[in-house]
């Protein structure tokens, strides 16, 4: 099992985002192993979003991760650019989802397709529901599943990351509420980064498993 350090990356100009809301899967209960998932939706805390507040040179955190592929330079370097996406992406989430759907600013920065989709569709539906995600939408134990760099178009080469989350701490709630009580549960989340305009983004996000593997 081979692993990659952690580093710092050098962000311009993305908007600074709070991680004190996460976003809720608990809408995939039903769904079968490797299913399609929509970006989580969130409940917004009683707090106005700070919309002005920007960050000119903020550094994104690469994680850790493990895979058992045995990656070129070039691969590694994608690997670093699609982990860059994935961080931003969550953290994307927990900002639009803990505001009700109201803070939606810059959410193409990390995704695309069917992801950004879904994303701006959970939003919309926070909003007209009146609600927000208590709680935070966090990862831990990533992996680097596999690397497809081998497409002559720059669009179709991916990166696939699975990385366990904790479900049970963060819910979807009436804007006003507090985080509920729930049983202790993790999911295993399968997400591809692709290439667009020369930006690795997430393009899908689906249920691997309904427990951390």
């Amino acid at each position: 099992m081979r692993t990659g350090p952690s580093r710092h990356i050098r962000r311009p100009g993305f908007i600074a985002v709070a991680l004190f809301a996460a976003l809720s899967l608990a809408s995939l209960a039903g769904c079968g192993d490797n299913s399609p998932v929509a970006a989580p939706t969130a409940t917004l805390p009683e707090q106005a979003p700070d919309y002005d507040s920007t960050d000119t040179g903020t550094e994104v955190d690469i994680p850790d991760y493990e895979t058992d592929l045995d990656l070129s330079a070039e691969e590694k370097e994608a690997v670093d650019g699609a982990l860059e996406a994935f961080v931003g992406y969550i953290e994307t989430i927990n900002r639009v989802f803990s505001s009700g759907g109201e803070d939606t600013n810059d959410d193409d920065k990390f995704a695309h397709g069917d992801s950004l989709q879904a994303l701006r569709e959970s939003a919309n539906d926070l909003k007209t529901e009146r609600q927000y995600m208590a709680g935070e939408y966090d990862f831990y134990d990533v992996r680097i599943h596999e690397v497809q760099l081998d497409s002559e178009s720059p669009e179709q080469r991916s990166v696939q990351i699975l990385y366990c989350s904790h479900d049970s701490d963060h819910a979807v709630v009436d804007v006003g509420a507090t985080m509920p009580s729930q049983k202790k549960r993790s999911l295993t989340i399968l997400q591809t980064a692709t290439l667009k305009d020369g930006d690795w983004k997430i393009s899908n996000q689906e249920l691997w498993s309904k427990k951390c593997e």
